[in-house]
């Protein structure tokens, strides 16, 4: 039985123009700024949503900043050699226009994945008239990528936790072929998704190996079938089982729903090795590396591993691993709005 996603909606601004010297306020990046939908300064004027509408929580004015980085265009048509394909009349000139970009994640806090692909677009010209406004099927449903967390030393000793971008991937605002083309682009819209949750769960399990199953949450248990400490170096292997209507085993991958279909009600997002203080080792420094997968079965059956490897100089101290899940998680429609966006001339 299918079942329906509840989706809300938020409005992302970014403006081209330049912005005055300075520090960025709050809610821009650079020259972006991001607005909740209903704000006065929207420049979507939409109206501000029922009071009503639940999950209200994630505000994307605190969660993401996004900026264009480049705009392609290209002019292209065919010519035919006559004595090899007689009577092949020529291509005429085909226009594309596409814009790319980045969406960076300021706050991860309640963001489980967002989907860089694009479910619409409509553009302007320098007169603000619309040379292009299509939607983007959504056939194959989205794709909700986990942030990826980059790790980097500062300084001997001290580490930051960075997240990597999410790409604004070839935004195609090709003018309809009977529209002149544009000498710059006064507005562009469009749509992406986020996956968000208002509310985490962690659950600790030994770090040890066992032959017991652990229940996280009705419908997913996980097995340690491996954990082994040395005076620098850990190692663990788990298993998991789940209900798939239940719950997803995809830590630091991608949740895939089709249209129309809810989130399943616990995603596993993260999974840590802890010391006795309940801090986190990897977090403490040093190296190493993990690996997750899922996979469905047989009706809702789905199954999973995991395994990760590291050093620092307290990794025989570990005690714990730690299973973050995201629960109740829902689609929020992310508007974006891009203004005075200059054009490449042939």
């Amino acid at each position: 039985m299918r079942r329906t996603s509840i989706i809300s909606l938020i409005v992302v601004a970014l403006v081209a123009s330049v912005m005055p010297a300075g520090q960025p306020v709050p809610g821009t990046y650079g020259n972006i700024r991001i607005m909740a939908a209903g704000e006065p300064n929207d420049p979507n004027g939409l109206p501000a949503a029922p009071a009503a509408e639940p999950h209200q929580v994630w505000d994307p004015a605190t969660h993401l900043a996004a900026v264009w980085e480049s705009v392609s265009a290209n002019l292209a048509s065919t010519l035919y050699n006559p004595d090899v394909k007689p009577g092949q009349k020529p291509k005429v000139a085909e226009r594309s226009l596409f814009i790319n970009g980045h969406a960076y994640v300021t706050d991860s806090n309640g963001l489980v994945g967002f989907c860089w692909i694009a479910t619409g677009a409509l553009a302007r010209d320098e007169n603000g008239k619309v040379i292009y406004d299509k939607p983007k099927e959504n056939r194959a449903g989205r794709f909700f990528w986990m942030p990826t967390h980059l790790r980097k030393m500062t300084a001997p000793g001290v580490f930051v936790d960075e997240i990597q971008p999410y790409p604004i991937m070839s935004l195609d605002v090709t003018p309809d072929a009977n529209a002149p083309y544009p000498s710059l682009l006064s507005r562009v819209e469009w749509s992406m998704y986020a996956l968000v949750t208002d509310t985490y769960k962690t659950v600790d399990v030994p770090f040890q190996a066992s032959d017991q199953w652990t229940e996280l949450v009705p419908g997913l248990e996980v097995l340690v079938e491996k954990g082994t400490l040395g005076a620098n170096k850990y190692e663990y292997r788990i298993k998991a089982r789940y209900d798939t209507g239940k719950a997803s085993y995809v830590p630091g991958g991608a949740v895939h729903l089709w249209p129309g279909e809810a989130p399943p009600q616990a995603i596993v997002t993260r999974i840590d090795v802890l010391d006795p203080n309940g801090n986190s080792i990897p977090g403490q420094g040093g190296g190493g590396s993990a690996s997750s997968s899922g996979s469905g079965a047989a009706g809702n059956e789905g199954t999973g591993t995991s395994s990760g490897t590291g050093t620092c100089p307290t990794c025989g101290t570990a005690t714990a691993i730690r299973f973050t899940l995201a629960l109740d998680a829902y689609e929020k429609e992310v508007r974006f709005a891009l203004e005075n966006v200059p054009v490449p001339l042939f």
